[in-house]
Order: structure tokens, then sequence, then C-alpha cells
């Protein structure tokens, strides 16, 4: 987060241009760039090597909520559009099922970003692996789509909060 508020902005939000996913390597691979195209299609910009590694695939270019239960997809891009909606950070607490079928429970930042390359708006995320507090089942063993959100926080970036809830 200390990078991304370094950044030059001209209003709430860095700029998408002066953001340079080189100058933070030890993100690398933990970083996705999520470009919001509709509410139906997420387009994953970029995503480092321990993402695709957990999720067995590269999925530059395609659709983030192909990756959702369908039940979910609907919430799942609502909280991705609450973030640049209401410009506001967002931390998120969750297990996911992988494409390996290992179980992984994941501590998330999202921060949205003002695109001055392009028309739809864009989303950083990192993710790392952390230590639940209890030891917590999975309720199916969908595998990939096995996504349980187990808490959501949003922070205030200079723009107020979201209102959204699951």
């Amino acid at each position: 987060m200390d990078h991304w508020l370094s950044l030059p902005r001209e209003g709430v939000l860095p700029l998408r241009s002066s953001f340079l996913p080189e100058k933070i390597p030890q993100l690398l691979p933990s970083l996705i760039i999520y470009e919001m195209v509709s509410p139906t299609f997420i387009k994953f910009r970029l995503a480092g090597t321990a993402v695709r590694e957990r999720m067995g695939v590269d999925a530059t270019g395609q659709n983030y909520l192909d990756y959702v239960s369908p039940e979910r997809r609907e919430k799942a891009s609502q909280s991705f559009f609450a973030v640049v909606g209401q410009p506001c950070g967002m931390r998120v607490i969750s297990h996911h099922g992988m494409a390996s079928g290992q179980k992984k429970y994941l501590e998330i930042l999202m921060l949205p970003m003002e695109n001055d390359r392009g028309e739809n708006p864009i989303v950083l995320c990192q993710g790392n692996e952390i230590k639940p507090e209890k030891e917590e089942l999975f309720q199916d063993q969908d595998l990939l789509k096995n996504i349980s959100i187990v808490r959501r926080d949003f922070i205030d970036i200079g723009a107020g909060l979201s209102g959204f809830t699951d």
C-alpha cells in the first residue's frame, strides 16, 4: 500500500500510467491487475507467477468471473465494482480451493487506480497465504471455484467507504 500511496495522482486515485510493476519486484509474484470491463467481465490484465501457480493456469486475458462459482458471480462482481464505484481499498480474507487440489487461506488487498490508458477502471490486487485463526473446512471439493469469503473490510483512501455487503 505504501507504493500505491506514493504514486502521482490527479485526484484520489493514482494514475495507471505511473504504476510500474517492476518497481515493486517483491510483490510481482502475487500481483494481479484487473480491468473492470463490465459487470460480467473482469479481465485479468496481469497475473504474477505465484497466482498462476495457485490457479494452475495463466489467466491473463481471461474473465475472473469464470473462476467463481455461478451462484457467487454477481456478488463477486459487485464487490470489485464497489472498490471503483466508491473509490476505496478492500481487504479480504478468504479460503481458496486451487486447481492442484490444495486449499489455501489468503489475505487479499485490492486498490483502485485511475485508468489514464483506457476507459475501464483498473484494480490492483495482491494476495498472500496466511494461516487461519482456526482450522476451517471447505464446504465442498469444487477445487478452483471453491472460494469462501471469511471477512471483508473496506479501507478509506480519501473518498469514504463502500456500503457493499455480501
